[in-house]
């Protein structure tokens, strides 16, 4: 007989939603979330706000926000990109509650903020401190593995965005946290190194969190092998066995504060178009309606971590981290619902 007993819901602090992202829009509107919300118990969302030519970003985060009002019933916490936005106009809306979301890397997409200005940043933004999230891939080493690999099939992303990227673009980071005693959380941790650097840096700053994703937890480079892999094209890519198994010890061992999906789906036409020409597939994978329940079976119901420390990562962490509370209100079959 199903439990009766009441969790609280799925809090998801890295969702992408809503959005135009290289030229697409996204799969999901707060329409289809809130959907996925009742069907599988999601209560809050931390959701993406990217400044766009043509519309400032205290106009786009407006829109979204009545957008979200509307169609969706769960809570959400706004991060914001800014591109051309002024600081005075992002400190006014982060005291509104807002945090900052940075890059180190896409520059032809015009996101990315080299290392002398993300330390700006967080000297501009010292007097309120907004969490600043980082997404860290060095886009030097990038530029240098692209030129040196081509981009023939999917597996080939590992090699043109390889470990080394996160690894140094995180410890930069980390030491202008540290020099500038900045709240930091670092997005989507892909490699176990990246991982250790962060545990010892929240030595000197505890203000430091970070993030993995479920994908690099249960799955491994091999899915960019073979039929449809063009579909899981994601950045950071996936990582090979080795590095998987070694963060999900690092989860097992506390180096992760949350366990966030980077849900960014783009529809199946947008990315079949290209199957053959990969290096134009639009990167992201779905990942919101099947965190919880893909990591219950692939790391609870194997032994690897209890009940209570998924719900840690997945539900009660991460409302700390947007400062809600949860009420406990899903049974675990709820939140268990598979994907159709």
């Amino acid at each position: 007989m199903p439990s009766t007993e009441l969790w609280p819901g799925v809090c998801d602090f890295h969702v992408h939603v809503g959005e135009r992202i290289g030229g697409y829009e996204l799969r999901d509107g707060f329409s289809a979330l809130d959907k996925m919300a009742n069907k599988h118990g999601i209560a809050a969302i931390g959701a993406f706000v990217t400044e766009e030519e043509g519309i400032s970003l205290t106009a786009k985060l407006r829109a979204m926000r009545d957008d979200a009002h509307k169609h969706f019933c769960g809570r959400v916490h706004w991060h914001l990109t800014p591109v051309q936005a002024t600081v005075e106009e992002v400190l006014a809306l982060v005291r509104g509650g807002c945090d900052v979301k940075l890059y180190t890397t896409y520059k032809n997409a015009g996101l990315y903020s080299s290392y002398k200005r993300i330390g700006r940043w967080m000297e501009d933004l010292a007097d309120l401190k907004p969490s600043l999230l980082v997404h860290c891939e060095d886009d030097s080493i990038i530029e240098k593995a692209g030129a040196e690999h081509t981009f023939k099939t999917p597996f080939d992303h590992t090699l043109r965005r390889p470990e080394s990227a996160e690894i140094t673009a995180v410890e930069k980071i980390l030491d202008l946290a540290v020099q500038h005693r900045y709240p930091l959380h670092i997005v989507h941790v892909s490699t176990p190194q990246a991982a250790l650097l962060i545990r010892e840096a929240k030595t000197h700053n505890p203000a430091i969190t970070c993030e993995t994703a479920p994908h690099y937890l249960l799955y491994n480079s091999e899915r960019l092998k073979g039929k449809n892999a063009h579909r899981w094209l994601c950045s950071p890519p996936y990582r090979s066995e080795t590095s998987r198994g070694l963060l999900v010890e690092l989860l097992q061992d506390g180096a992760f504060d949350i366990v966030a999906s980077d849900h960014c789906a783009f529809t199946d036409a947008d990315k079949d178009r290209y199957r053959e020409t990969p290096e134009r597939v639009p990167n992201g994978v779905p990942g919101l309606a099947t965190m919880f329940a893909s990591i219950y079976r692939g790391l609870v119901e194997t032994g690897r971590i209890s009940l209570d420390r998924l719900v840690e990562f997945c539900c009660l962490n991460p409302a700390k981290l947007m400062g809600i509370e949860l009420e406990k209100s899903f049974t675990l079959e709820r939140l268990l619902t598979p994907e159709v």
